[in-house]
């Protein structure tokens, strides 16, 4: 279905509102790829709860298992490894390319059907992947300067698949990298708050579907207003600080705790 609806066309720099309205939009315009979404999410963020309880053992009950195997056991597994590897990394760029694909078209106001969705993922799978693999190359490189670099071209590269996935622009690569770079000029912290300011309320639990939700919301807008944004709201400031805050927060807490301690240990004795 290609039929739209009207949506708000004003600059909104709250990043919580930014988060909310693109997946209310994600709802109500695709609302397969958003029970897709919440689905990959949930997954997601339970297969990250439950670490063993005791990894050390587990590490070296793992070592000891390895270092029986034959040659040819050795050879097996690089080559089933290698498999599942090229198979995990095609499943979640199929994945990505939904996501992406459906930003695009949400962010002209679009319907989006999950057949639709899937298929043209397919379609471009490779294209994607490649697309990936050079923004993954890039973002390695800008990590090895520093870690900080990386965070911070990993939100400017972030609507890449979406402009991959723009019909009327057509673009593949670096070309859609670079496109990436135009639109998030000047909005960069908007970008990261966006992301990370809901998920943070949420815990990460829904990330996939804010994800999708907040690259439609900001490709439609920075289409819309160029280089010239208005400034980042308190809010992205907050989401770029909190972090930090709650680090030194901690690291309060536990000093004045050790003092506690101590001070009640020596009234004590």
């Amino acid at each position: 279905m290609t039929n739209k609806i009207s949506h708000k066309s004003e600059y909104e720099n709250n990043p919580f509102f930014v988060a909310t309205n693109g997946i209310t939009l994600l709802f109500n315009l695709a609302r397969g790829v958003a029970t897709i979404m919440v689905v990959i999410s949930v997954l997601t963020f339970f297969s990250n709860v439950g670490p063993s309880d005791n990894p050390q053992k587990d590490a070296e009950s793992f070592v000891s298992v390895l270092s029986g195997w034959t040659p040819e056991q050795w050879l097996l597994a690089a080559g089933a490894t290698l498999i599942l590897s090229l198979a995990f990394v095609m499943l979640v760029a199929l994945f990505g390319g939904v996501s992406s694909y459906a930003s695009a078209e949400i962010a002209k106001g679009k319907n989006v059907a999950l057949g639709d969705a899937f298929r043209i993922a397919f379609n471009h799978l490779w294209s994607y992947v490649w697309l990936q693999v050079i923004i993954f190359v890039k973002l390695l490189l800008w990590t090895l300067l520093f870690i900080i670099p990386g965070i911070y071209m990993s939100f400017r590269y972030s609507l890449a698949g979406v402009a991959f996935y723009d019909s009327k622009k057509n673009l593949r690569g670096n070309a859609a990298i670079k496109e990436s770079l135009r639109l998030t000029k000047n909005g960069w912290l908007t970008t990261f708050a966006s992301n990370i300011l809901f998920n943070l309320v949420t815990f990460g639990v829904l990330q996939a579907v804010v994800n999708t939700g907040v690259n439609a919301s900001l490709y439609r807008q920075f289409e819309a207003v160029g280089d010239k944004k208005p400034q980042a709201h308190w809010l992205s400031w907050l989401a770029l600080f909190l972090p930090f805050i709650l680090i030194i927060a901690l690291f309060t807490f536990l000093i004045a705790l050790v003092i506690g301690i101590a001070v009640g240990g020596s009234i004590t004795s």
